[in-house]
């Protein structure tokens, strides 16, 4: 009899179980597992765990969050419950995140956390927790720069040079402006593309350049051609949140606090690293001694947001703190 009720408690924990499991919210990255933002959500995530003693939200496949506005309202219903949002996923709720991601309006990551930890990050997170989701900390995006096969000895040099660039309007429109040749690849395609002559340059940030072999074909990286210094949201969902209790809510927070200070460490970690590795390489890194007239060129992309009250004075003060 004892027996029989001991197997009953067991199957109907490991029933319970399950059912957890099955209603438990996902968690989702924009990038691959051993890039630093994931690496990050992961520790986060570990902390949950032993935090509240329940399972914490299982990782999604990238591809789970591909269409952003689903992936937005999936946060905001609680059924991806941890969430590490692009700058352009912020930009569909907070306008002002779009600023930032202009080309060349930012001078580093520096300029960037020092503005995402000051007002302006205060009032994206009110627009985020207007929309469902509650902010827990800013991660790097990294730092897009442009890198080419064979010297371009200045901002000039870019005229008509096939650069390769991803699905993205804005960074098709910025080679474009720039006097380039854009061309858009899957990421797959860039060296066999660099190989078959099919783009002279193509951008990314340091960490991919390094990783995926393009420097072996593209020897120079422009370092002042931060065209996008891009940053991304550790974000919770309010249901999830909601559903926290008052003490593990802090602990929690502190934890995602912690998770991004983590992040930032492992980018500047990995880009020393990097650096080091490529310069034995042979990776020439290449300065221009005036980047202003990248800036005078694409005042074609600024204009909708010099037009617009809502972020006019942002932009005015970025381009005057960039020159």
């Amino acid at each position: 009899m004892s027996k029989s009720i001991a197997r009953l408690s067991l199957a109907c924990t490991l029933l319970l179980s399950s059912a957890f499991a099955a209603a438990a919210p996902g968690a989702w990255s924009p990038q691959v597992e051993d890039h630093p933002s994931t690496v990050a959500l992961q520790r986060f995530l570990d902390s949950v765990q032993t935090i509240t003693g329940q399972p914490a939200p299982q990782i999604l496949p990238i591809s789970a969050g591909k269409d952003q506005a689903k992936l937005l309202e999936s946060v905001r219903k609680g059924d991806v419950g941890v969430a590490v949002l692009s700058g352009g996923a912020v930009g569909r709720v907070a306008p002002m995140a779009e600023v930032m991601r202009l080309p060349f309006i930012l001078k580093n990551s520096r300029q960037m956390f020092s503005l995402l930890e000051g007002e302006l990050g205060q009032d994206m997170e009110k627009r985020l927790a207007a929309n469902g989701m509650v902010l827990l900390g800013w991660y790097d995006g990294g730092s897009r720069a442009i890198y080419s096969r064979e010297k371009l000895d200045s901002p000039a040099a870019l005229k008509q040079v096939k650069i390769r660039v991803p699905a993205r309007k804005d960074l098709t429109n910025l080679v474009s402006s720039l006097g380039g040749t854009p061309l858009q690849l899957e990421y797959k395609e860039v060296n066999s593309a660099f190989d078959e002559r099919k783009i002279d340059a193509a951008e990314n940030d340091l960490l991919q350049y390094e990783s995926e072999g393009h420097y072996k074909r593209a020897r120079y990286f422009y370092l002042n051609n931060n065209h996008i210094v891009q940053f991304e949201a550790l974000v919770v969902s309010k249901v999830w949140w909601d559903r926290l209790p008052a003490a593990q809510r802090e602990a929690v927070r502190a934890a995602g606090q912690e998770s991004a200070k983590f992040d930032r460490d492992i980018w500047n970690q990995r880009l020393a690293k990097a650096r080091t590795r490529l310069e034995k390489e042979g990776v020439k890194f290449v300065e221009y001694g005036d980047s202003s007239v990248l800036l005078s060129r694409v005042a074609v992309v600024y204009r909708p947001y010099m037009d617009n009250p809502a972020t006019r004075d942002l932009l005015v003060k970025l381009m005057t703190t960039r020159i």
